[in-house]
């Protein structure tokens, strides 16, 4: 149903109609504008800056879009792009992830303390998250998306983004831990 409301407002776009791009902003401007802050520290300001220049690219680019794949596939696309390059730009350390796998991890768990109202508590966790890992993680946990679009919107495989956001949970699970948020 998205696809299809998503390619007529897009059409109606594209033959001029202002009205649309009110329709367009108004449905994604939200979810593009939190992933922006979760991957920003919170930082709210430049998650504002980054969520204007993601739908102004789109403005620039949207003449040229062709339907192929859903369209917030195409718009996360941007908006993860758009966040990578500011944060090379801004040259934010990044964690290496020094964890080996394990197969007991309890993502219910996970699952509870994302939805939780210690929300501000997990976002500080977050932000320790190598950028690989917390940028899958937001992408399913925050903005629900499945494996499949965040493999396309990330340009890695499938299993990567598995394992990513693997070892961002249980990276997150021991953060969490060792601050003694939760009883585990």
């Amino acid at each position: 149903m998205d696809m299809i409301q998503d390619w007529m407002i897009i059409n109606k776009i594209k033959m001029g109609d202002p009205d649309a791009w009110d329709i367009l902003v108004h449905k994604y401007y939200d979810s593009v504008y939190f992933y922006c802050v979760r991957r920003c520290y919170g930082d709210c300001d430049i998650a504002s800056d980054l969520t204007q220049d993601i739908f102004l690219k789109l403005v620039e680019s949207l003449p040229r879009y062709r339907f192929i794949g859903k369209f917030q596939n195409y718009l996360y696309t941007m908006a993860v792009n758009t966040c990578n390059n500011y944060l090379k730009k801004r040259h934010i350390e990044q964690i290496e992830l020094t964890d080996n796998f394990t197969t007991d991890l309890d993502t219910s768990l996970i699952d509870e303390i994302l939805h939780d109202e210690r929300k501000e508590t997990v976002q500080k966790a977050l932000d320790l998250l190598p950028e690989i890992q917390r940028e899958v993680v937001i992408l399913r946990y925050y903005h629900d998306l499945k494996v499949k679009d965040i493999a396309t919107i990330t340009g890695v495989g499938v299993s990567t983004v598995q394992s990513r956001i693997y070892q961002g949970l249980r990276k997150l699970e021991k953060v969490l831990e060792r601050e003694e948020f939760y009883d585990g």
